[in-house]
This record gives C-alpha cells, structure tokens and sequence, in this order.
C-alpha cells in the first residue's frame, strides 16, 4: 500500500465548558490514501465535524498532530504554507450560510484565484469552474439569491476547487438539500473526484449514502473511533454494537435490502451528555451486550480483521469474525 495523504497521530480536541471539558475528540487515530473516499459517519456530537475542522486548521488539536503528504500539518490555518492551503480544501453543509450575498459568482470564485493565481486569467478560469461543476457560465453574474439551493451549493464546490486542491473535506455536503437535488451534487462530487484525482473526507451521518460513495468508513461515537473498515467489509460484516445498531435503522424498499440488514439491535437509554460522559466505553449505557467490563475499561481500537479494526470488549485480538451475510 501506498504512503497515505494524510494521517492523524492521537488526535484530541478538548473544550473547556462551565462544569468540566467536552472531549469532542478523544484519541482519534485515521490515515487516508491518496483518491480514496473516506466516509466519516456519526450522530450528532460524534466529533466528526470538529475532526474536519482540526484537518482544516480552523481549531488546533489539544494533543496530537496531522500528518498530510508526509509533513506535519500545522495546527492553525494561518501559519500554513500557501501551498499546503491550496492543497487542502472544504466544502460546508449549508451553502446558503458560505456564500457571501453581496458578492456575485463570479466574486466569490474570483477571492481564492487572485489570491493563490497571481490574477492570472482569472475570468476565464472562473468560466472553467462553473463549467466543471455543469453550470452555465453566465451563472457568473448571479447572486447568492438568484440561485437555488443546489446551485449555491455547486459554486461552493466550484470555489473549493478553484486552487487546484488534492484533498477535500465535504461537511455535509447533501443534508441541507431537497432530496431531488442531492443526487445531482453526489454525481457532480463523484465525477471531479475521478476527473481530478481527488481525495475525499467525507463526514455525515447517512450510511446509506457511505455504501454508494465511500472506499472505507470510519464510525465515530462521543469523540471516539469505534469501527473502520472498507466500506464493503464494513456493510457485509459490521462488528460493534453500535455500528450494528445504526445499519439496523435504515430505512430499506425491498425485501433483499432487508435481509441484508444485520440483526435488529434496540439501542436502550439515550446518548450520554457531552459533560457527563460514562466511564469505560461510553456506548455502554445504550449497549445490549454491555458486560461489567464495558463500564470501567474503555477498548482500544485493534485491528480484528484484515483492514477492520474495532474497539468493542467483544472481539479479543485474536477474534477472526464470521461475515453476516
């Protein structure tokens, strides 16, 4: 296998809160090869979003360190190399919001060409980008208010590319989405992606989307990694309790999807607070496996399988795991 793009080396991402510290991410360990899609999957207050955030240099880990191209990454966006900028780029979940209204298209994808092109052609370059990302290019005149949601979210694409990136964190790029326009943006995404040579993270809580997009998936929980595994392994012979329970929930249209689903799992309780983590591992109070062992010792996260790693009391070292299906 291939040196990766970027790797993070126990990463933590402490807050300080009235009343103690929010450990949005705990001793999170990832690599990611180059033109793979790498899909970062929780429930809200998982830390996958705070974990885009530290790639991105918009919050410096509290320990830990990015590794991207083989260099350490700096922790703050602004004592990044220009190049390094350039290389890694993001794309938000709201368009809307990333999309400043008082400036045309064609502004808000000039910002980022005069910066790091020197101002070389640039209106032709932002011709360029609304036509990789299947807008008309007299889109470039338009404001924020003059285009849908779909489209605001296209120029947002657009403006993360016009720096000739490697790497892309997507933030939800879909969610704030009508469904009918989501898959048109997923298709768009998919096609750069192999146009480009791109690489993805892309965080989200939708699996059913992660089995059609992703080359692995990484599951986190309460700021912690719980499964990762190349996304066919992942689906065919998903491990932790938890994982198990979220592939159980989704909504499925036929009776071979259903079979396919692992085994129902009821989750009980409600997920623990931010401040009020459980000790040992923390989806222990929702766990219908949990043992006296899952409430003082927390597993670490070993590799059970070839490429699988999971850190459940279940699985022993040594576990070799039967597929489900």
């Amino acid at each position: 296998m291939n040196s990766p793009i970027m790797t993070g080396e126990g990463l933590k991402k402490y807050f300080p809160a009235k009343g103690g510290v929010i450990k949005a991410v705990d001793e999170v360990d990832f690599e990611i090869q180059k033109g793979e899609v790498l899909g970062v999957v929780g429930e809200s207050g998982s830390g996958k979003t705070t974990l885009g955030n530290m790639i991105m240099g918009v919050y410096p880990p509290t320990s830990g360190q990015i590794i991207f191209n083989g260099k350490p990454l700096p922790s703050r966006a602004k004592d990044r190399p220009v190049q390094m900028k350039r290389e890694i780029q993001m794309v938000f979940q709201n368009p809307a919001s990333s999309l400043n209204p008082k400036r045309s298209v064609k502004q808000a994808l000039e910002v980022p060409l005069k910066v790091n092109r020197g101002g070389q052609s640039v209106r032709q370059r932002v011709y360029e980008l609304l036509e990789l990302v299947e807008l008309p290019v007299e889109y470039a005149d338009r404001y924020p208010e003059e285009l849908g949601g779909g489209e605001k979210q296209l120029v947002a694409i657009a403006r993360a590319l016009a720096t000739n990136p490697s790497l892309v964190v997507l933030d939800e790029p879909t969610s704030a989405l009508d469904v009918s326009i989501q898959a048109k943006i997923i298709n768009v995404l998919m096609r750069l992606k192999d146009k480009l040579g791109l690489t993805y993270v892309f965080i989200t809580h939708n699996l059913s989307l992660m089995r059609n997009v992703s080359d692995r998936v990484m599951i986190m929980y309460l700021g912690k990694v719980r499964e990762v595994a190349a996304t066919e392994e992942f689906f065919r012979n998903p491990l932790h309790p938890y994982t198990r329970m979220l592939l159980s929930s989704i909504p499925v249209v036929t009776d071979a999807e259903e079979a396919a689903k692992p085994e129902k799992i009821q989750s009980m309780g409600e997920i623990a607070g931010a401040l009020d983590l459980p000790p040992g591992c923390s989806f222990n109070p929702r766990c219908s496996h949990v043992m006296d062992v899952c409430k003082t010792v927390d597993p670490p996260l070993l590799e059970v399988a070839p490429q699988h790693w999971c850190d459940c009391h279940l699985y022993p070292k040594e576990f070799k795991p039967t597929p489900t299906a």
